[in-house]
């Protein structure tokens, strides 16, 4: 479990002290809402969190991890999630607009309708993760693994698939 409050996040955020922070654990909170934009915050566990609406633009959440989170129209425009771990997150209709996935894990992820357009997901692990209308136009997956995701109404224009696995254009 966390080992700090919803209250005490609130504080953090205002008076803008979480600027570069190291292995917080925020797991099982519900951060709905909130506004991490900006923000270092490296090797954190959000896992069973809720982050519905949240904002994390332009943050730096390099090996993070969110697994089985529901981060649903949450905004992580050109967010820095490498090496993330986002393991059955929800993340339908959300917002990954320009994002760095590289080798991070969206397996059994559902990304129903999220705006993945120029994202970096560069040998990403998406198995078995639902892109339903997803936009992954101008995606890189480069060497990424699509085995058993399902793609339907996806859209994949001007994509990279250099040594993708799982998935044929």
């Amino acid at each position: 479990m966390a080992n700090i409050t919803v209250d005490e996040v609130r504080r953090l955020l205002i008076k803008k002290t979480i600027k570069h922070s190291n292995n917080m654990d925020f797991s099982g909170l519900d951060l709905s809402g909130l506004n991490f934009s900006g923000l270092t915050i490296m090797s954190a566990n959000f896992s069973n969190c809720r982050l519905v609406k949240t904002k994390f633009v332009r943050t730096f959440l390099s090996k993070c991890n969110f697994q089985n989170s529901n981060l649903n129209e949450a905004d992580l425009t050109s967010a820095n999630l490498k090496e993330a771990d986002l393991s059955w997150a929800a993340l339908e209709n959300t917002t990954l607009i320009e994002a760095n996935l590289s080798n991070s894990k969206l397996a059994g992820a559902s990304c129903l309708k999220a705006s993945l357009t120029f994202a970096n997901l560069n040998g990403c692990d998406l198995t078995r993760a639902n892109l339903t209308s997803a936009s992954l136009h101008g995606a890189d997956l480069t060497k990424a693994n699509l085995t058993s995701a399902t793609t339907k109404d996806a859209i994949f224009k001007n994509a990279k698939f250099i040594g993708t696995i799982g998935y044929k254009p």
